[in-house]
């Protein structure tokens, strides 16, 4: 795919003398990002609708495969292992291979970048210390307060609503609905690799990579980033697509402090919040009265 040439279209403008305190806090420079950002998008028209079509693939790749019942049956009858296990395999290919092996190959042979150029790229090679350990305990406090009434008022209805919808329903044999054969029915150490590839690998795919290449959006970039997040996972819609409003967080984060690690520990938890921490809050507020 064609690469911007110049130094155009940088995420956001740097910081001013100026700024109030709270944007101090929050927001970060890194020359290295905003260099990338502005080099390496995408110029032409063809480049453009890729990488945003590239947010999509993965996600119905994996709805084909699993929640579209006759391709389902029919990996079933040629592989001959179990529904649990072909989801799941299908489920480690994508965290794994597509997300993690996908940005390296395209920055070596699209980008023409080395191996160092690639981690730079990516933000594996710096860490911002200071947004991990002091900004984002005040963002995931902030989110949290967001995320209760959000859930309640918001994400239930809207998911109720998606689940009437036949082509949105989770499969009743799919991993990823409730019940004694769902996702954490499978051993820790699976669930470890899983949650390793699922917070690792989606970071390094949708905000170290993805997130770049299409910095030709502008400054309106970080929000349709993550609003395709959101609408990639087609394999679980009741349960994903009601969270464009709370997902919005993750791009804003990235936008604000520039780092890969900062991201990966507040995906890890947003997962862990939403799937605990708030529904116990919910129960002891219904209990309360």
């Amino acid at each position: 795919m064609n690469s911007a040439s110049g130094a155009k279209g940088v995420l956001h403008e740097r910081p001013k003398q100026n700024q109030g305190w709270l944007q101090r806090f929050f927001l970060r420079e890194d020359p290295t990002y905003d260099r990338y950002a502005a080099t390496c998008q995408a110029t032409s028209w063809a480049a453009k609708f890729f990488y945003l079509l590239m947010y999509l693939l993965p996600g119905i790749l994996v709805y084909v495969a699993i929640n579209v019942g006759s391709v389902y049956r029919a990996e079933l009858g040629l592989t001959g292992v179990s529904g649990k296990n072909l989801q799941f395999g299908w489920v480690m290919l994508i965290t794994f291979g597509w997300h993690m092996l996908t940005p390296f190959l395209f920055l070596r042979f699209a980008d023409k970048l080395t191996f160092r150029q690639s981690l730079e790229f990516l933000g594996l090679n710096r860490i911002d210390l200071r947004g991990l350990f002091l900004v984002l305990p005040v963002y995931c406090v902030g989110f949290a307060i967001v995320a209760l009434p959000y859930m309640h008022y918001v994400w239930s209805p809207f998911s109720a609503w998606l689940g009437t919808i036949p082509a949105f329903r989770v499969p009743a044999y799919s991993i990823f609905r409730e019940g004694p054969d769902g996702l954490y029915s499978f051993p820790p150490v699976a669930l470890l690799f899983l949650f390793i590839g699922n917070f690792l690998g989606e970071e390094l795919y949708f905000r170290g990579y993805l997130l770049k290449k299409t910095a030709f959006l502008g400054k309106a970039v970080w929000i349709l980033n993550s609003l395709l997040f959101a609408l990639y996972h087609f394999w679980q819609v009741p349960q994903t697509w009601p969270l464009l409003g709370l997902v919005l967080a993750f791009g804003l984060l990235m936008w604000l402090r520039k780092d890969f690690y900062v991201l990966i520990a507040f995906h890890l938890f947003v997962n862990m919040w939403l799937a605990f921490g708030a529904y116990r809050l919910e129960q002891l507020v219904h209990l309360a009265k």
